[in-house]
């Protein structure tokens, strides 16, 4: 039922931008386009992480991620025939150099079937789920998808994809993005933009295989939808609705966003994140957002906060967090969220109050093109389990990252971040609040070079 579906849409959005245009030019030079055009270009990539965290608010560190892994990746991107119709492909492999951690580091394949059952395939040798033995090397397809453009007022997708119109769906990263299996279409007119996605299965990238969505109580849940739309107000000011649901479950996610930069480029973003799962929780559960930004010279400034309403219905007490994705399942899907900074916590916990700032130093005016330094900071405070102290949580990072200039390897990005997170709460991880682990240290280190065929 799926494949027809998503068969049914592909034609429907093939004969609807198509059939109009591709007499418009003979036939050479209606293909013309779509080899002139066309790029290939890659990637690889390695990554090493060592996160070592206590278990109990009283327990020495131990080993929690401890990985070297290897990214490689082919994209191409058609041009398109009769400047209407094209082609983009993307398929990467990964592996691991070493792997003495849990098996979720999201960086190579998860030896599992899918992120509800957490069942081995048998293409690994699992000895458990989070085992370090519970990861196997391969590869698998990013995108593959019939792209369609019709004078940049109608375009859409079909096939393997990430939503690139107006949506409240988007995919989980790594060095690859996931991919959902269905389509999209959009609409561009008179300052507005319109999009419609529709999807029969999802794939985080550390999944081989795709999966079909399923409810907070595991149960299959039909397909995804959503509905988008966005529209710069007078004045420059970008305003942003979506709204995104399962076909046969109970769940949905919505989003309302403005973003306005000023003259002199002081960069302000209020948003509005809603989930409705009444499994979850026991009522609407939302987090509000500020995002500001400035750039001062060489310095960037970054200063946010949110604040979670998640009242659990979990009937232990334990305090809920806020999850933004149609799924409650964790790489079941993801939502257009753009709350990041990388502090180790999601600080997303019912009734906390958080708050983040971060600088960034181009040293490019001192002698060392490329070059970016940085430090970062968080704070959450508020959340409150039945028996166990306020959960008030700290995160800071220290990262550099470094373009390289020139040579063989010019593009090539190198980076390192380092952060400690501390859990001033008695709750052991996972215990009280749902979300919250107890005190971490994390070293990242990464190595990107991206490559040019065409």
């Amino acid at each position: 039922m799926k494949n027809n579906k998503l068969t049914f849409l592909s034609v429907a959005i093939a004969g609807t931008l198509f059939a109009g245009s591709i007499n418009a030019a003979p036939l050479n030079n209606a293909l013309e386009g779509f080899i002139a055009d066309s790029a290939i270009n890659g990637s690889v990539a390695l990554f090493a992480r060592d996160r070592v965290r206590a278990e109990g608010a009283d327990d020495s560190k131990t080993a929690n991620l401890d990985h070297g892994s290897a990214f490689a990746s082919i994209d191409f991107q058609s041009g398109l025939i009769a400047n209407t119709v094209g082609f983009d492909f993307n398929a990467y492999t990964t592996f691991d150099m070493w792997q003495n951690g849990e098996a979720d580091h999201e960086f190579n394949f998860w030896g599992v079937n899918n992120p509800y059952d957490l069942n081995p395939t048998g293409k690994s040798t699992c000895s458990a789920a989070f085992a370090s033995d519970c990861t196997h090397n391969g590869g698998a397809i990013q995108t593959a998808a019939l792209k369609f453009n019709v004078n940049d007022v109608l375009t859409a997708q079909a096939g393997i994809f990430q939503p690139s119109v107006p949506t409240a769906l988007d995919v989980n990263y790594s060095f690859a993005a996931g991919a959902y299996t269905g389509g999209e279409f959009g609409v561009a007119a008179y300052g507005f933009e319109l999009g419609v996605v529709y999807a029969t299965e999802y794939r985080a990238p550390w999944f081989k295989d795709s999966y079909g969505f399923r409810d907070t109580n595991n149960e299959d849940a039909g397909d995804v939808y959503s509905i988008g739309l966005a529209y710069t107000l007078p004045g420059g000011i970008n305003s942003e609705v979506a709204y995104a649901g399962l076909t046969d479950g109970n769940r949905s996610n919505t989003h309302v966003k403005f973003d306005y930069t000023t003259r002199d480029g002081f960069y302000i973003a209020p948003q509005a994140y809603f989930v409705h799962d009444n499994t979850e929780y026991d009522e609407l559960a939302y987090q509000l957002a500020l995002l500001t930004a400035k750039e001062v010279g060489a310095y960037n400034f970054r200063v946010e906060g949110t604040y979670t309403s998640a009242n659990s219905e979990d009937t232990h007490g334990d305090v809920g967090n806020f999850n933004y994705r149609t799924t409650q399942a964790y790489g079941g899907s993801n939502g257009a969220y753009d709350v990041w900074w990388n502090n180790g916590s999601d600080f997303n916990h019912d009734g906390e109050f958080a708050f983040f700032a971060s600088v960034e130093r181009d040293l490019s005016n001192i002698g060392a093109p490329g070059l970016t330094v940085g430090i970062s900071g968080a704070v959450g405070f508020g959340a409150q389990a039945e028996g166990y102290k306020e959960l008030v949580e700290f995160g800071g990072s220290l990262f550099a990252n470094y373009e390289i200039q020139s040579g063989s390897l010019k593009g090539a990005d190198v980076g390192v971040h380092f952060s400690k997170y501390m859990n001033e709460s008695d709750a052991d991880s996972w215990t009280g609040y749902s979300n919250a682990f107890q005190d971490q240290t994390d070293l990242k280190l990464s190595l990107s070079i991206p490559f040019n065929i065409k």
